[in-house]
Parts: structure tokens; C-alpha cells; sequence
């Protein structure tokens, strides 16, 4: 998780809000889930499962790009921001659900 998203909520952030937290294999995923832990006192955190988001992201008809790089390049940036807009989606269905 940047310094950037962990000052925001820490920091800025006075109302609870819900973090999605993408389910990232390999220690990249520990790290992600270490550093969350911090924001539990004031927030939700909501694990995401991104296997099918990656499958998404890769039929993209669009090219995907952060900083120069690809889905193949930096993989984790495009399933942490999938996984922001899957939750988000999914507070829209009916009862909320992001399944």
C-alpha cells in the first residue's frame, strides 16, 4: 500500500470508510496485508479477491499503462485499483454485495 493511500486514511481521513484490500499472492500480499492492519481502528478493511479481475484486466480492450508499465510489467498496481472498483461497484448492487 503507497504512503500516499496510508496517510490519506491515517492521517486525513475522520469518518470510517471501507479499504479494499486486493488479495495479491506471495509476500507482496503479506506486505500489502501487514501494512493495512494499522487502518483496522478506524476502518473497514475488505479483502478482494482479484483472481477474476486479473482475467478482466487482460481482455481489456483498452492498453493498460501506470507509469510506463503494463499489466504484465506491474501487475499488483492494476488489481489494487480493480479491486477499489469491484468494491465500489458492488456497493451498488442490491444489498451491497461484491460478489
Amino acid at each position: 500500500m503507497s504512503h500516499h493511500s496510508l496517510t490519506a486514511y491515517g492521517r486525513v481521513a475522520l469518518v470510517p470508510a471501507d479499504v479494499p484490500v486486493p488479495d495479491l499472492p506471495g509476500d507482496l500480499g503479506v506486505l500489502v496485508r501487514r501494512q493495512v492492519e494499522e487502518l483496522t481502528g478506524r476502518h473497514q478493511l475488505v479483502p478482494v479477491d482479484c483472481t477474476p479481475l486479473h482475467a478482466a484486466l487482460e481482455a481489456s480492450p483498452v492498453p493498460l499503462s501506470t507509469m510506463g508499465r503494463g499489466l504484465s510489467e506491474d501487475p499488483a498496481a492494476f488489481l489494487a485499483a480493480a479491486a477499489a472498483g469491484w468494491h465500489a461497484a458492488g456497493l451498488l448492487r442490491p444489498g451491497g454485495s461484491v460478489a
